[in-house]
């Protein structure tokens, strides 16, 4: 299952690179680790009433499949534990334009069984998009991240993961 791990702030200026930074992850009750060659995600900019924005979101728009160690955990309440499997990063992603926007980030998988295509598809499995996201000339460019976004971004750093400071 797609999720944001960390949401972008609520609120920024044009141009300046969203923080706290997106990262997504994939739970799961099984191992997915023999799915995540063939696994990675994309982030796309929405425009708040849904329309796809191509290319207006600046910054690493992809990423692939990075795993977690089987000793993080998402503290799921449900009656079946979902585990964190694997996570992407997208740190530095810059809106340009004035709106109200939503980023969406899109699970993909390479599909090799289809005859038309041996050389595979790629195929859109799920995705799941953020909060809504104010960019204004006088707006605040960041936000502070939750307990929880912080204690990901730290299992992102203890992975090499570069973090960056709030502006």
């Amino acid at each position: 299952m797609l999720g944001l791990a960390v949401q972008p702030p609520p609120q920024t200026r044009p141009g300046v690179a969203l923080y706290p930074p997106v990262a997504a992850r994939i739970s799961s009750e099984t191992s997915v680790y023999e799915e995540l060659s063939h696994t990675w995600a994309v982030a796309t900019l929405l425009r708040y009433s849904g329309e796809i924005l191509d290319d207006q979101l600046g910054g690493r728009v992809a990423d692939s499949a990075h795993p977690l160690p089987e000793s993080t955990h998402t503290g799921s309440s449900s009656a079946i534990a979902q585990t964190d499997r694997a996570y992407f990063y997208f740190p530095d992603l810059v809106i340009n334009e004035p709106g109200r926007y939503r980023v969406r980030v899109s699970l993909m998988q390479m599909d090799y069984s289809c005859d038309e295509a041996p050389e595979g598809v790629a195929r859109v499995r799920e995705y799941v998009d953020s909060r809504s996201i104010t960019v204004e000339e006088r707006s605040d460019t960041s936000s502070r991240p939750s307990s929880r976004e912080r204690a990901f971004l730290r299992v992102l750093k203890s992975d090499g993961q570069p973090i960056p400071s709030a502006p």
